[in-house]
C-alpha cells in the first residue's frame, strides 16, 4: 500500500511541474550573440581603385564576436549606401562559409556594392561596410561602420551569366538557336576559340531567347551594347581566341596560327588540324619515347598573332597518368616559357610497356581541346 501511495505521489508531483511551466519557457531560443567591436580593415575612409585584372580582391577584416552558448559564431560583410546607414544593400559572408574574422572580398563583388549603393558606373562614390555577427537566427551588427571611397569599373551594369557568338561568319552560323556558347574565365570574363569567316559578321548575345542583350566589338576594340544592330567582322578567314570583360568593356581578338604537338627529347613536332568547335585534333600519330633517351612529356606549342606560346601541364613536374583523360590532362599554363621539360604530360605508363618487342610503338589521336563544352584540356585515344 505504501508503495502505491509512493508512486502517486511521484506522479501527482510530476504533474504539478509540468503544469507550472509555462508553454513559452518549453520553446527553443537561438543563443545570444555578441556584436563585432572592431573594424580593422579596409579602414575608415579608404580609397579603393577597383580592377577588373582576374583574382583581383580586397581582405575585410574585424574582431571576434561571442555567443551566448559558447559556439562558433558566423560572420557576414554588409555593404550601405552613404545615405541609409541602417538597410545594408549588399551581403557577402566572410571565408570558409562565414567562418573566418576576414573576407577576401573580389573587385567584382565590390564593384556589385557600389552599383547597389547608387554609385554610377566608371564614377567615384561613397559606400560604407560594417559586420553582421550570427549564431542561428540570432544577429548582431556592428555599430563601427567604415567609409570607403570607391571608383568602380567601367563595364556594364548589367553583367550576363551567359555569352553566345552568332552570325553569318560564325562555325554556328546566323540562326540563334545554333549559337556557340562562350566559356567563363571569371566574373564578366568570357573566352571563344573558333573559326571565324571574312565573309559575314558576328555578334554576342546573353540568351537563345527572343529579344536578347546583344553587343559587338567596336572598331576602338571596345565590348559596346548593339543597340542599333551593329556587328562586328574580321579581315581574314581563320581560328581566333575572342576575349570580352563586361566589368571594363574590354574586347580583344586573337589569331591562332596554329597548334602544335610537341615530344620534349626528341624535338618532334606535328602540327593539328583544327576540326572546329575549339578543338584540334592530330589522327594516328607515334609519339616518339626512344631518340636520345627514354621520355615520353609532351606538351603544345600556340602560336598567338605569330608568336609561341606553351600550352602545358598545370604543375611544372608530375608523374605519369593512369588514364588518358580526366582532370590531370587539363591545361593550367599558357605562356612564353620556353624550358623544353617544364609544364609536361606524360604518357600512361603502360603506353611504353606493351609487351612487344618495341615496347613503345604506339600509334594514338591527340585531341586538343579550348571550348566551354569540354574545358582546356587534351586526350590522348590510343588506336594500336
Amino acid at each position: 500500500m505504501k508503495t502505491i501511495i509512493y508512486k502517486a505521489l511521484i506522479l501527482f508531483s510530476a504533474v504539478l511541474v509540468m503544469v507550472g511551466c509555462k508553454s513559452d519557457d518549453m520553446e527553443y531560443h537561438d543563443p545570444k550573440v555578441t556584436p563585432v567591436d572592431n573594424l580593422y580593415a579596409p579602414v575608415d575612409n579608404q580609397d579603393l581603385q577597383l580592377s577588373s585584372q582576374q583574382g583581383a580582391s580586397f581582405r575585410f577584416q574585424w574582431s571576434q564576436s561571442h555567443a551566448q552558448d559558447g559556439q562558433l559564431v558566423a560572420y557576414e560583410v554588409v555593404f550601405y549606401k552613404e545615405s541609409d546607414k541602417e538597410n545594408p544593400v549588399y551581403r557577402i559572408s566572410s571565408d570558409n562559409n562565414g567562418k573566418e574574422l576576414f573576407a577576401n572580398i573580389s573587385h567584382i563583388d565590390i564593384n556589385k556594392a557600389a552599383s547597389a549603393a547608387g554609385v554610377p558606373t566608371g564614377e567615384t562614390g561613397v559606400i560604407y561596410w560594417s559586420v553582421v555577427s550570427w549564431r542561428g537566427i540570432s544577429s548582431e551588427v556592428c555599430q563601427q561602420k567604415n567609409k570607403l571611397v570607391v571608383t568602380r569599373l567601367e563595364g556594364f551594369e548589367v553583367i550576363p551569366n551567359n555569352v553566345y557568338i552568332v552570325g553569318d561568319a560564325t562555325e554556328g552560323g546566323a540562326d540563334i538557336s545554333n549559337a556557340m556558347v562562350l566559356r567563363k574565365i571569371d566574373d564578366g570574363k568570357f573566352e571563344i576559340y573558333t573559326k571565324l569567316s571574312n565573309q559575314g559578321t558576328y555578334r554576342f548575345v546573353d540568351r537563345l531567347t527572343e529579344n536578347p542583350e546583344e553587343y559587338y566589338i567596336d572598331a576602338a576594340g571596345s565590348l559596346a551594347d548593339a543597340d542599333n544592330n551593329e556587328t562586328s567582322s574580321v579581315s581574314e578567314e581563320a581560328v581566333y581566341c575572342i576575349s570580352l570583360d563586361f566589368t571594363s568593356k574590354g574586347g580583344k581578338v586573337d589569331k591562332i596560327d596554329k597548334v602544335q604537338f610537341n615530344m620534349c627529347t626528341p624535338k618532334q613536332v606535328i602540327d593539328l588540324p583544327y576540326i572546329g568547335n575549339g578543338v584540334w585534333k592530330g589522327e594516328n600519330l607515334k609519339p616518339d619515347f626512344k631518340t636520345n633517351w627514354d621520355d615520353d612529356r609532351y606538351f603544345y606549342f600556340m602560336y598567338i598573332n605569330g608568336v609561341k606560346h606553351k600550352a602545358g601541364n598545370k604543375d611544372k613536374d608530375s608523374s605519369a597518368p593512369g588514364s588518358t583523360s580526366g582532370a590531370y590532362f587539363n591545361i593550367g599554363y599558357i605562356g612564353l616559357d620556353s624550358n623544353d621539360w617544364d609544364y609536361c604530360f606524360k604518357f600512361p605508363q603502360s603506353f611504353r610497356n606493351d609487351g612487344t618487342s618495341n615496347p613503345g610503338s604506339v600509334v594514338v589521336d591527340m585531341i586538343f581541346y579550348m571550348n566551354a563544352e569540354k574545358g582546356y584540356t587534351n586526350e590522348i585515344v590510343k588506336k594500336y
